[in-house]
């Protein structure tokens, strides 16, 4: 289970409308974000493609484990990412998810 002290930034979760392509929210929940290690960045750097990944970790809600990495996001401090993986219900305890999340920089 996931440290309560460390969910200190608030994101919100998105998905889009297949039919009118607008995004609407799912959740807004507290979430612990961590970026990459400095070796992680380089390598995704180095493809000329500057992309900000980042690794979130919420509480377990069943509408987060449901997101579909192709039609969800995530907005946290006003940008926009792309849910880049299927959320990772961690040991399968319905205690914690995990996504990875993306932002094209150039």
């Amino acid at each position: 289970m996931i440290d309560a002290t460390k969910l200190t930034e608030k994101v919100t979760f998105i998905v889009q409308d297949t039919k009118t392509y607008e995004w609407k929210d799912v959740a807004t929940v507290y979430a612990y974000i961590s970026g990459m290690k400095n070796s992680e960045y380089w390598i995704n750097y180095i493809g000329g493609n500057a992309e900000e990944v980042l690794n979130v970790s919420v509480r377990y809600k069943k509408c987060l484990a449901e997101l579909i990495p192709q039609t969800s996001g995530m907005i946290h401090n006003g940008i926009r990412y792309d849910i880049i993986n299927p959320p990772d219900d961690v040991l399968f305890k319905h205690s914690e998810i995990k996504f990875r999340v993306r932002r094209q920089i150039s």
